[in-house]
C-alpha cells in the first residue's frame, strides 16, 4: 500500500443527509418505523462505518484505473513483456475516475438486516505521472501536482455538495504492497 491519503480524507466534516436517507431507507421496515430511535446515534455511527469502508490508499485505487488503461496494455501480455522487465511509463496530463460502491449493513433489534449501499465518485487529475511496472503489475511511480474530488450518494441521491481537496503535490515517490496492482489483460478492459 502507498503511504498517502485516503479515500475517507475527501469526505466532508459533516454528513448529516447520512443519517436521515437512513432513517428513510430503515423506515420502509414497519417494525423500524413504529421504533422511537435515536437516529443521530444511529447517523453517526453510519457516518464512522463509510470512514472504515472508505480507509483505503487513494493511490491504490486509481492505479486500477491506471491498469485499465490502454498504454498498458502490451505490459499484460507476457509475449510482450518478460517477468523480470522493468519498465517505466510516463501518462501526460489526465483524469481518472473510479466509484466505489460500500455497502453498510444495519441491524436494528430483532428486525431483519438492512443494506444501505452508497455510492462515492473520485475523480483525480494529475499534470503527469511515472508508473514503473514489472511482472505484469504497477508496483510504485511518481506523481506530478496531482487534486482529487469526490461525490458520496445513497440510492442514487448526492449527500452532499462535490468536496473538492486543494491542489497538492504528491511527494516524491510511493510504492505498492508486493506484488503490486494488477495490469488487466487486454481480454478483460472496460471499453
Amino acid at each position: 500500500m502507498a503511504d498517502g491519503l485516503k479515500l475517507s480524507a475527501l469526505l466532508p466534516n459533516r454528513l448529516d443527509e447520512v443519517g436521515a436517507r437512513a432513517r428513510q431507507k430503515l423506515c420502509e421496515n414497519k417494525d423500524v418505523g413504529a421504533m422511537t430511535l435515536a437516529w443521530d446515534y444511529i447517523g453517526s455511527e453510519l457516518n464512522g462505518a463509510l470512514g472504515q469502508a472508505l480507509d483505503c490508499d487513494l493511490m491504490e485505487e486509481l492505479a486500477k484505473g491506471w491498469a485499465n488503461a490502454d498504454l498498458l496494455a502490451s505490459f499484460a501480455d507476457p509475449a510482450k513483456h518478460a517477468a523480470s522487465d522493468r519498465s517505466v511509463v510516463e501518462f501526460a496530463a489526465h483524469e481518472i475516475k473510479r466509484e466505489l460502491k460500500p455497502v453498510i449493513a444495519v441491524t436494528i433489534g430483532s428486525c431483519p438486516c438492512v443494506e444501505i449501499e452508497f455510492g462515492f465518485a473520485v475523480s483525480a487529475h494529475f499534470s503527469g505521472v511515472q508508473l514503473t511496472i514489472t511482472d505484469r503489475h504497477i508496483t510504485g511511480g511518481r506523481a506530478g501536482e496531482a487534486w482529487a474530488s469526490a461525490q458520496l450518494s445513497c440510492q442514487g441521491t448526492p449527500l452532499h455538495d462535490a468536496a473538492e481537496t486543494r491542489k497538492f503535490p504528491i511527494p516524491g515517490t510511493f510504492q505498492f504492497k508486493p506484488p503490486g496492482v494488477p495490469l488487466l489483460p487486454a481480454a478483460s478492459r472496460s471499453p
